[in-house]
C-alpha cells in the first residue's frame, strides 16, 4: 500500500492519510468543506460547503495524479436531506458527464458543524 499526502488540500486532523493506493484502486478519506490553508469551514449554505468540499476532494484527486473519471463511487454524509437538492446540483456540474455509483445518506451531526462530508473510491485501468 502506498500512502498519499495532498499538500493542496486540508492538513489530516487525526491520525489517517489523504488517500490510500492499494494496487490499481485509490481510497480517498472523507472531505469535508475547510479552508486548505486556514482550515475553517467555508460557506453557511450547502451549495458553498460542497463546493468547498468538491474542492478539497479534487486536490486530493490531484496529489494521487487522477482525474474525475477515475472516480468509480462516491458515499455522501448530509446532515438534512432537505439539502440534497442544493448538494446535487453543485455535483452535476462537478461531475460533468462522468456519473459514478453513489450513495447519500443523512447523519444526526457531521465534525465542526459541516453539512456535508464525502469520500470516494477510484480505480485506474
Amino acid at each position: 500500500m502506498e500512502f498519499v499526502h495532498a499538500p493542496k488540500a486540508c492538513a489530516a486532523v487525526g491520525p489517517y492519510s489523504h488517500a490510500v493506493k492499494a494496487g490499481n484502486t485509490y481510497y480517498l478519506s472523507g472531505q469535508v468543506p475547510f479552508h486548505p490553508v486556514t482550515g475553517e469551514v467555508v460557506g453557511k449554505d450547502m451549495a458553498e460547503q460542497a463546493t468547498q468540499t468538491l474542492t478539497n476532494m479534487k486536490a486530493v484527486l490531484d496529489a494521487c495524479g487522477l482525474a474525475i473519471a477515475h472516480i468509480a463511487k462516491v458515499t455522501v454524509f448530509i446532515t438534512d436531506m432537505h439539502d440534497f437538492d442544493a448538494f446535487n446540483t453543485v455535483y452535476a456540474d462537478f461531475m460533468g458527464e462522468h456519473r459514478p455509483a453513489r450513495v447519500c445518506v443523512e447523519v444526526s451531526n457531521i465534525a465542526h458543524g459541516c453539512l456535508l462530508e464525502l469520500d470516494c473510491v477510484c480505480v485506474v485501468e
